[in-house]
């Protein structure tokens, strides 16, 4: 009778852990609101910004974004204007890769103290040249200091 007792305890334990583990997605993703965002354009990685290993920025002033990205301006196109006083910038660099590479950013979900970046990337074929994928967003300032987490999106 006790042993019966012993291993209906244990397994109400191992299902009540089960029920409270929540994988980080689902942590992050309760409470939060989607904020509004704009992707960046006409920008590049600088050659002493790539890395071997995916890299989350957050970017808070000129200075700093500068560190990294250098503006492309291409016929038909200027690079995006970022306000300071009231943006701020998050990007996510990849690895250098030689293979036709796009980041596309899905959402952007804010809660106090968080940013969540939900993004997809599409892979194409190989090229001649090597590249360092990116995405570049600018969100609203807020009173708090952030924190980024980000989540890959499968196809």
């Amino acid at each position: 009778m006790r042993r019966i007792a012993i291993i209906l305890s244990l397994a109400a334990v191992v299902l009540l852990c089960c029920q409270c583990a929540k994988s980080p997605y689902q942590l992050a993703k309760k409470g939060a609101k989607s904020v509004p965002f704009t992707t960046l354009e006409h920008y590049y990685v600088r050659n002493n910004a790539a890395s071997n290993h995916v890299q989350r920025l957050i970017l808070d002033t000129k200075e700093d974004f500068e560190a990294y990205f250098g503006e492309g301006a291409v016929m038909g196109g200027m690079p995006t204007d970022i306000n300071w006083r009231r943006q701020y910038v998050i990007a996510l660099l990849l690895p250098v890769t030689n293979k036709q590479t796009m980041i596309t950013p899905k959402e952007v979900k804010q809660s106090p103290g968080n940013v969540i970046l939900y993004y997809q990337v599409n892979t194409g074929r190989k090229t001649q040249y090597t590249l360092v994928p990116f995405v570049a967003i600018a969100l609203e300032r807020s009173e708090e200091p952030q924190q980024l987490q980000v989540f890959y999106i499968e196809k």
